[in-house]
């Protein structure tokens, strides 16, 4: 008999947030900044791979099995112990820019810092990857009560907020919204909208955004912040991740050798990936879509979007067959490219390119 299964499964997107990251050994929470976080997993004052690998695996596993903080800290504490981080340690500056600082990492609340900002940060980038995915049906998105004791009066004024999922004012409040911010957004269908925009406690209007300006000290670089969110918090972490992975994708391929890159292209444009790309409103991806004389061929994802797209993210699977078969190649009467056409199954392909393999147009003559 087979045993039951109690609980959920964590969602994929949500693991994928932290287990795709690099390794980023850093000094101060400044060095790894902003969109940066994405990519690169960091923790303050972890300087060595091995302690810094030990907090990646070990909240990657956490996230994957749905533990708290206890469960993580228990299994944490020891690998702390085996790689002489636990208690305090001095630790000197790798750019010399700082003098050389104390760090204890057997500090609950240290601990709890590192734990929660990585889940939270994974959770919002799952939750967003999903409304992205289910829009549609759930167009809206509620910025909803922080579930802390001693909440920040600016986070509360955002609560009620009714806006639809690509309003711009979730690019940069979408939560977390700072260090151990609980806030959490609710997506839900138009009829809930209109049942709820008409409450008290509601509003259909973005907050005015009032920014600052944050210099950080390690870099010199002077950011905008909106009011209200911690420095280096104030990006979608799902948006941000959308980013980075397409542009570590792109960088990826371009020294992965062609059958590779023609493999994990393939892989790609079979995916939702794209379809998902194309959706996110004010965002241009410059999507893989084949290979072509070893280079790689790009689509933007804009070119997929709108009622009648320019490429319809279904015929990405067949770019690369018109590039392998095509039996004309001609110059544009724009001369900035060329045209390829390609006969499968009685039907003839045309595909647009620029010289820099850029898609133009990619269609079949149906309308």
């Amino acid at each position: 008999m087979r045993k039951p299964v109690r609980g959920f499964k964590t969602p994929a997107e949500i693991v994928r947030y932290v287990e795709e990251k690099n390794l980023r050994p850093a000094f101060s929470w400044q060095d790894v900044w902003g969109e940066e976080n994405a990519l690169n997993f960091a923790v303050a004052k972890a300087i060595e791979l091995d302690l810094l690998n030990a907090f990646k695996t070990s909240i990657q596993t956490s996230i994957e099995k749905g533990e708290g903080f206890e469960s993580w800290r228990e299994k944490i504490v020891p690998e702390l112990q085996r790689l002489g981080w636990y208690g305090r340690r001095k630790v000197e500056d790798p750019s010399g820019q700082w003098k050389t600082k104390i760090v204890d990492f057997s500090r609950p609340a240290r601990l709890q810092i590192i734990f929660w900002s990585n889940v939270r940060s994974a959770r919002a980038a799952g939750d967003w990857a999903r409304a992205q995915e289910t829009k549609r049906g759930l167009p809206y998105l509620v910025y909803t009560r922080t579930k802390s004791p001693d909440p920040r009066p600016e986070h509360l004024a955002w609560v009620g907020v009714i806006l639809p999922v690509d309003d711009p004012f979730w690019r940069t409040h979408f939560p977390p919204n700072g260090w151990n911010c609980k806030c959490s957004t609710l997506q839900i269908t138009q009829r809930r909208y209109d049942d709820m925009k008409g409450q008290d406690g509601f509003t259909t209007e973005a907050p005015q955004i009032e920014w600052t300006t944050f210099t950080n000290a390690r870099t010199g670089e002077v950011t905008r912040v909106p009011k209200g969110i911690d420095p280096g918090w104030g990006q979608n972490a799902g948006l941000s991740r959308a980013r980075t992975l397409v542009e570590n994708y792109s960088t990826r391929l371009a020294t992965a050798g062609e059958a590779a890159a023609r493999a994990s292209i393939q892989t790609f444009v079979n995916s939702p990936a794209p379809r998902v790309l194309a959706s996110i409103a004010g965002e241009t991806f410059d999507l893989p879509a084949a290979v072509m004389d070893g280079k790689i061929v790009t689509a933007k994802s804009t070119s997929l979007a709108g009622a009648k797209p320019r490429i319809r993210a279904n015929d990405l699977p067949m770019v690369q067959r018109v590039i392998d078969a095509a039996s004309a190649r001609e110059k544009s009467e724009t001369k900035k490219g060329f045209t390829l056409r390609g006969l499968f199954s009685g039907v003839r392909w045309v595909l647009a390119l620029t010289r820099a393999l850029e898609i133009l147009r990619f269609d079949n003559g149906e309308e």
